[in-house]
């Protein structure tokens, strides 16, 4: 069974439920007690993954398609379907996942399960919620990684190790054919995820379009951000030296155009002329790009594009940065997100706050 693809729209959505009669109880309502693994699987996806009025990256897409692979692969080595599961396959795969996935990860493939699972149960095509017997593992809340003795690392980057990785960015380009446009971009890229925190998948989608002038005459940029929530972020005078370089060697002219959707970041590589057939970024270039990158700096090999981010948020706080103007900068849904950042400062601050304490 193959994971379904995007239906590819609302119309086409509902002539398909209308033409379906099977999926419909006697009130109209959603029934899938009748259908078949493939159906319920293309609704999972349809109605409870890929709800309407969202957006979603193409690493979420990416990473909700592993999480499907990973449970019909485990039915299909055991030569189950969606019907037969019941209580024992439910703590069978949970143990399954846990034993061999990282913690965040297994948590993540046992959350889809557990969606899985509901949204039969509410659809009929479970008639007990299987879901409540799933037990995902603990993980460790914040920005850490995962490292021996039960100790935990930050995902994070001084701003001296972040500077020297950036100053690396350039150093990457081996090619000699668009040299100094791609110097330019890869420039900017490290300078753009340094000073704004942004996501990779915001990064990538952005358009020349994307920037603007406010009322003040500041450079900024806005972002769609997950959930398709947008916000608006200032550009450094730094950022936007280096902006207005890249702008000048892509034949770009110093004048923002809000209609403008051709994509900021594009393949450059092999290209007789960087302005034609514009290929937007990948997330696996930009990935490549930081790890080579890294590996020139000579710094610790597990850095990845986010870690950016978390050193954006961590320089903030520590410069006092109100918690709330940082909330909104991060794109956060919640500011109890931010002030795992903040608890962590203080943590690292208490022996400054007793320094001066006399017993």
């Amino acid at each position: 069974m193959n994971v379904p693809a995007l239906l590819s729209s609302h119309d086409a959505f509902l002539q398909q439920l209308q033409s379906r009669q099977h999926l419909l109880d006697d009130t109209r309502n959603l029934s899938l007690a009748n259908c078949t693994d493939e159906e319920f699987l293309e609704y999972f996806f349809a109605i409870g993954i890929l709800k309407e009025n969202r957006t979603f990256s193409p690493h979420t897409l990416k990473a909700y398609r592993s999480d499907a692979k990973t449970l019909l692969a485990y039915l299909a080595e055991y030569g189950l379907d969606f019907r037969s599961i019941g209580f024992p396959e439910v703590k069978a795969f949970n143990r399954f996942i846990t034993a061999q996935y990282k913690p965040k990860s297994a948590a993540r493939k046992l959350e889809f399960f557990r969606r899985f699972l509901e949204f039969g149960f509410n659809t009929h095509f479970y008639a007990t919620r299987l879901a409540v017997w799933i037990q995902k593992p603990l993980i460790q809340k914040g920005h850490v990684a995962e490292s021996g003795e039960n100790r935990t690392s930050l995902r994070e980057l001084s701003s001296y190790e972040a500077r020297q990785i950036i100053d690396c960015f350039a150093t990457v380009v081996q090619a000699d054919r668009n040299r100094a446009p791609l110097e330019a971009r890869n420039r900017l890229i490290g300078m753009m995820l340094l000073t704004l925190g942004i996501r990779s998948s915001e990064l990538i989608q952005l358009n020349w379009g994307s920037f603007r002038r406010s009322r003040q005459g500041d450079v900024v940029v806005d972002v769609l951000g997950k959930g398709g929530k947008q916000r608006t972020l200032p550009v450094l005078k730094e950022t936007e030296q280096f902006l207005f370089h890249y702008r000048s060697l892509c034949g770009e002219s110093s004048t923002f155009q809000a209609e403008s959707t051709e994509p900021l970041f594009f393949s450059m590589y092999n290209k007789k002329d960087v302005t034609a057939n514009k290929k937007r970024l990948s997330y696996a270039a930009l990935y490549k790009l930081v790890k080579d990158a890294v590996r020139i700096a000579g710094t610790r090999p597990d850095v990845s594009p986010h870690w950016f981010r978390h050193t954006f948020v961590t320089n903030l706080l520590e410069q006092d940065v109100p918690l709330a103007v940082v909330k909104d900068l991060a794109g956060h849904a919640d500011i109890s997100t931010t002030n795992l950042y903040l608890e962590r400062i203080q943590e690292d601050r208490m022996h400054d706050h007793l320094k001066n304490v006399k017993f």
